[in-house]
């Protein structure tokens, strides 16, 4: 398939991502390999293109011919298919990364990074391309390339090293390696990179390509099955759960945003973004649904990486830290990329980290006390008071005004939501200090929980609106406000909270999708749907009881999503276009919740003024 001009660059929708847990690769339908950064989620990109047509490199493997392809995900695990089919047979390229326990790791000789493709005919003789293009670094500075022999290629920049291993033979230059070949059936063509750094390398065989399967595709099958959930929609859930999988940085337990940076909101706009960070809102929500469908694995880590990354920081939490912990996170703009469809600018780093957003507080606590009582765990002193610590910093500056969970570049305001979610953190501590988990001031902290609830019922409801506003004393709506009642902040069926679903239905839907805020926000240009809200509206939907409204919306959000059933951050409903950082971490932890929440409400289990309780 050649693509040209303005179609040079693929739909973010037609990508699929595979990965490792330390770091991942998205997949074209054309079978390109177009974006990956190595050796972690936030390290310079290796393959680019996906910023860069013309100067960020790729690997392909795909028909040397005119074809249609197809795709899935095998079964229930994150090695991606793709199916060619060409006048001359059919081919399926099989991607993934290989996948294994901590432990099986720390005892394997094996690289720091791999990714394997396997090119297997299902009839007929089709001839095939490669063409693998590395440019590290974000394709700054020089790049070897040197052939051991037709088979074998080695590329370096510095320390980092990149060993492609072909079945078939390749024409290498100084800067890329090319070559043609005929599949036919009863073969399997395999096609590897290992990565090093700075460390002696290992070279791949095709008997450990094999095994690398076998065992990726035994892990998957595994950790899929530690799944609880058995409702509605569980494909979708699972799928899901994959997502998030692969956004944690198992080393660590941190879990990332997006694996990428820079995909635009509008396309030719600015709001483009570095998502390949852990953010511990985002990553708290991972955590409270990860534990409700059975991955306490999972919970138990990234409570750990919390404790390491913020104790230089703690009482105060800065919104994001990276994948090993670091808070310094300085924003910088990637001239050399022209950017996604010529979107820019292509920003690396992320300003928001230096930001005051309150409601982190809040999902902080309330994670860890979903945790403490799902597992009826203990916390050591020091864990303790890491949390009393928390709830007695929000105690202090609940009054202050903050960023607010979108990070609008603006001066900092008096968010609804923020005040909910200060609530929601001392409401928590509270409890855990009630059930002997920690110790704190509970006479003060539900003195200062009483008080925000009274100052949001009185200041942060507009009668006239009919809606629960945006800041207080407001008239803008927002679309965070539909988490008020999934916090246990209102009953979901009370007048106030669906005047305010149907007040922000009203007015925030665009093209069949609800838009995060009314008010301006510093920035040029318009956004598109935003997949978390429309999920979020699924499940105050619930709440409120009106479960057929809830499965419709739920059953609309989820036309956005892709073949694989990958979700962005936005989604253009008018013109089917896929905006925003993909896969969108927030948006798979918003349709988990979604999902759960559909699920709680036909079972009678609508909250009322209180948290909903953990599904085991």
């Amino acid at each position: 398939m050649t693509r040209t001009g303005a179609q040079r660059y693929p739909d973010i929708g037609e990508y699929a991502l595979i990965g490792d847990s330390r770091a991942s690769a998205l997949v074209s339908l054309d079978g390109s390999i177009d974006w990956m950064c190595l050796p972690y989620p936030a390290s310079p990109s290796v393959f680019g293109r996906l910023l860069d047509w013309d100067r960020g490199g790729y690997w392909r493997i795909a028909p040397d011919m005119p074809y249609e392809s197809r795709r899935r995900y095998i079964d229930d695990t994150n090695i991606l298919e793709t199916t060619f089919t060409t006048e001359a047979g059919a081919v399926r390229l099989v991607d993934f990364m290989p996948a294994q326990t901590e432990d099986a790791k720390a005892h394997a000789l094996e690289p720091l990074r791999a990714v394997f493709r396997f090119v297997e005919c299902d009839g007929g003789r089709v001839p095939m391309r490669i063409d693998y293009v590395p440019r590290p670094s974000y394709s700054s500075g020089s790049i070897q390339l040197r052939a051991r022999t037709a088979y074998d290629i080695t590329a370096e920049r510095g320390r980092n090293v990149m060993h492609l291993r072909s079945d078939v033979r390749l024409d290498a230059s100084r800067r890329d390696a090319r070559g043609r070949f005929d599949v036919v059936p009863g073969e399997r063509l395999r096609f590897s990179i290992a990565y090093s750094l700075g460390e002696p390398a290992v070279v791949l065989s095709d008997n450990y390509a094999d095994e690398a399967y076998k065992q990726t595709l035994l892990y998957w099958e595994a950790w899929s099955g530690r799944c609880t959930y058995d409702g509605p929609y569980r494909n979708d859930l699972l799928r899901s759960a994959l997502v998030l999988k692969l956004l944690t940085y198992a080393p660590s337990g941190a879990i990332v945003a997006a694996p990428t940076t820079s995909l635009p909101e509008e396309i030719g706009g600015e709001r483009n973004w570095d998502y390949r960070y852990c953010w511990i809102r985002d990553s708290a929500l991972t955590a409270r649904e990860f534990l409700a469908i059975g991955f306490d694995d999972e919970v138990e880590a990234y409570l750990g990486w919390l404790l390491h990354a913020t104790h230089l920081t703690a009482p105060k939490l800065d919104p994001l830290y990276t994948a090993y912990g670091e808070a310094h996170v300085p924003e910088r703009e990637l001239k050399e990329f022209e950017g996604y469809r010529g979107s820019r600018p292509v920003r690396i780093g992320n300003l928001a980290s230096k930001q005051r957003q309150l409601d982190v507080y809040g999902e902080l606590i309330e994670a860890c006390h979903v945790y403490l009582s799902s597992m009826d765990g203990r916390i050591d002193r020091d864990e303790a008071a890491f949390v009393s610590s928390i709830a007695d910093y929000v105690a202090e500056i609940w009054r202050e005004p903050d960023n607010g969970i979108w990070e609008q570049r603006v001066e900092p305001r008096h968010y609804v939501h923020s005040k909910v979610m200060a609530w929601d953190g001392l409401t928590h501590a509270c409890m855990l200090v009630r059930e002997g988990r920690i110790k704190g001031d509970v006479a003060k902290w539900e003195r200062e929980a009483h008080e925000i609830r009274d100052l949001v019922m009185k200041r942060g409801y507009n009668e006239q609106a009919g809606a629960f506003t945006q800041i207080l004393d407001g008239e803008g709506l927002d679309a965070a406000v539909l988490k008020l009642p999934l916090v246990g902040f209102i009953d979901g069926a009370d007048p106030r909270m669906t005047s305010t679903i149907d007040a922000i239905r009203e007015q925030l839907t665009v093209d069949g999708l609800l838009r995060r805020y009314t008010a301006q926000d510093g920035l040029k240009g318009e956004e598109g749907g935003f997949l978390a809200c429309e999920f979020w509206l699924v499940a105050a939907l619930a709440a409120a009881g009106r479960i057929d409204e809830a499965r419709a919306a739920y059953e609309n959000a989820m036309r956005a999503a892709n073949d694989v059933r990958l979700l962005s951050e936005e989604y253009d409903a008018r013109t089917g276009t896929t905006l925003g950082n993909f896969p969108q971490g927030l948006s798979h932890i918003a349709q988990i919740t979604a999902v759960l929440a559909i699920s709680r409400a036909e079972r009678g289990e609508v909250a009322h003024g209180r948290p909903w309780p953990v599904s085991k």
